[in-house]
């Protein structure tokens, strides 16, 4: 049992010796055919130095066995013919080495004629000539000028017959009747070269028609991708035509939102006034209770004036701000100051409104933040934002927790990232989170989630847009529903210009 399962070993190692073989084989070719390669040859090029240095490799090696066969044989002639030819397969090389590739080309063609016209006439009938036929399709591969192949080919056929007739003539012959197998042999080359040529063209054909449906498919989604980016492209001039009118509109409709606003405040001071002056007068108790009614109407009535005349105006507001663009100064800012700032404005305000609100605040500020060439101004309205909503997202969320079993918290923290020294500010609380569908909506005009009059929709979209196109960073999110939300600032590195 031990000999079969020796044997068995044996294969792998086999494998492997062939394999190493191959490779070395293989490596060796490539260096062959690439022998003159320069950078900057186009493919057409490339591919005919691979077939001119193919052509000369292999050549020279039949020519070296016809050599070595011949080398104690009486026929001197052919030997010095087959030594002739070694010799004569060398120079190609050595043109394309020094990058001479169209006088590669031509020699190669015009020895290959010569070497074969002389072992024709001499080794009367073996099939050599055939190979001055095959030798112009060759140098068809070659060269792309029309005239170069006519005179090429002209010059093969020439060459063929008149080898047909110098048999004829030329009484000197080296054939050797018994000696029929050379002639199948030759014939059997020559076959072989017009397969190799139409296979070679075969298969560039097949190349050039897969690369060019590979260029039609990219051209035709490139094609694709331009008409979508054009109807994107008109889109967006649409609509950066109706934001410069309704920019145009808002800033018209500020003045009369300021009358309406200041009006209903004069109006509820005298109602006031009136209420001072009718204490005073001496009416019925029916007449009383008639005007105390109608003022107290009138009073509410003008509360709403004054109420929606504010929303109104601080819708308008925002889209002036949303259309201005930034021209703020930038100046060296300490982030962590900044943040702070703002953090406890956003709490403080919010608590002014809401007293028995409470939240826990964290922040996490990375020491020796360097200051950051910002407009405060800008990226505070920004902070002041994020911090905001996240207020309102765990307020929400803590209205319908069971009391104690939630505890609302806002956690803000500043680090410098090493790999590309962006600044980074992230905002998270453990609020109402946001949904998936919600979450690709939130930096578009006009989108809120609030209820109507808590929210104009245009708060994250100006954030966005003194982030990204005011100061060059970005600003991301990330949430889970019903668990946190966070907002990430990624400003450039901090750079302090003088």
């Amino acid at each position: 049992m031990s000999a079969p399962s020796s044997s068995l070993r044996s294969w792998p190692a086999a494998r492997t010796i062939r394999g190493r073989v191959g490779a070395w084989l293989s490596h060796w070719w490539w260096r062959a055919i690439n022998l003159g390669v320069q950078p900057g040859l186009t493919v057409w090029q490339l591919k005919r130095l691979h077939l001119l240095n193919g052509i000369c490799w292999i050549t020279i090696g039949i020519y070296a066995g016809y050599v070595l066969v011949y080398l104690n044989s009486p026929d001197w002639l052919t030997l010095r013919i087959c030594l002739a030819g070694l010799v004569l397969h060398l120079p190609p090389l050595v043109l394309n080495y020094y990058h001479r590739y169209d006088a590669s080309a031509y020699y190669n063609i015009l020895s290959v004629t010569l070497i074969c016209s002389l072992t024709a006439v001499v080794r009367r009938y073996n099939g050599v000539e055939y190979f001055l036929i095959t030798n112009s399709i060759v140098g068809m591969l070659f060269f792309r000028t029309f005239w170069k192949l006519t005179f090429l080919f002209l010059v093969n056929v020439a060459a063929y017959f008149a080898v047909r007739y110098a048999m004829t003539v030329v009484t000197f012959s080296l054939y050797v009747p018994g000696s029929a197998y050379f002639y199948n042999i030759n014939v059997a080359l020559c076959f072989l070269t017009l397969f190799l040529v139409v296979y070679y063209f075969r298969s560039e054909n097949l190349q050039q028609e897969t690369l060019l449906s590979r260029q039609n498919e990219s051209l035709a989604q490139s094609l694709q991708h331009l008409r979508t980016t054009q109807a994107q492209l008109v889109q967006q001039e649409k609509l950066a035509s109706l934001g410069a009118l309704t920019a145009g509109i808002a800033h018209e409709i500020q003045n009369p939102l300021n009358f309406v606003d200041n009006f209903s405040e004069v109006g509820l001071e005298m109602v006031q006034e009136l209420r001072e002056a009718l204490a005073t007068e001496t009416l019925s108790k029916e007449a009383q209770q008639n005007v105390a009614l109608l003022l107290d109407d009138l009073t509410q009535s003008q509360q709403k004036v004054h109420e929606h005349a504010d929303r109104a105006g601080s819708i308008v507001r925002a889209m002036l701000q949303h259309s201005r663009a930034g021209t703020g100064q930038r100046q060296p800012t300490n982030l962590n100051a900044l943040c702070d700032e703002y953090l406890r404005l956003a709490y403080h305000g919010l608590r002014a409104k809401d007293p028995n609100f409470n939240a826990t605040l964290t922040t996490d500020f990375a020491l020796h933040l360097a200051p950051v060439a910002v407009v405060a101004e800008d990226l505070g309205r920004v902070l002041l934002n994020l911090f905001t909503n996240a207020l309102y997202a765990v307020q929400q969320k803590s209205r319908h927790a069971a009391p104690g079993t939630y505890h609302p918290t806002i956690a803000v923290s500043t680090r410098q990232l090493k790999n590309t020294g962006q600044v980074l500010i992230q905002v998270r609380d453990n609020g109402t989170g946001i949904s998936p569908q919600v979450l690709e909506q939130v930096f578009h005009p006009f989108f809120t989630t609030k209820p109507p009059g808590e929210g104009t929709g245009l708060g994250l979209s100006l954030s966005y847009d003194i982030v990204t196109k005011g100061h060059g960073g970005t600003l991301s999110v990330c949430s889970q529903e019903g668990e946190y939300s966070e907002f990430s600032i990624r400003l450039p590195a901090p750079r302090i210009q003088a």
